[in-house]
């Protein structure tokens, strides 16, 4: 029998944190492990949202089957949302 898990990356807080996951979950069933994995526990599960690369919202009881090939980001809720390249680029300014 084949094994119904596969990786699902979600960057939490901008750290990527790699799952296995059932496809036919839904989001807010590895919001928790996402959280833990990446050692963002000070604050409760509904404080957290998931987002797009684009900055939309998305919801939290679609099936991960449904989000196949996004890149998932995993914010605190009313934080400024902004894609954030890497590695960094840090610009000082000579004077």
């Amino acid at each position: 029998m084949a094994n119904p898990h596969e990786s699902l990356v979600v960057v939490v807080n901008g750290t990527p944190v790699t799952l296995d996951v059932n496809p036919n979950a839904v989001l807010q069933s590895v919001l928790a492990k996402a959280l833990q994995e990446s050692g963002n526990t000070g604050q409760p599960p509904d404080a957290w949202e998931f987002r797009d690369k684009d900055g939309h919202l998305l919801d939290p009881h679609k099936k991960i089957f449904g989000v196949r090939g996004v890149q998932l980001f995993l914010n605190l809720k009313g934080r400024r949302w902004r894609v954030v390249p890497t590695p960094w680029l840090i610009l000082r300014s000579r004077g």
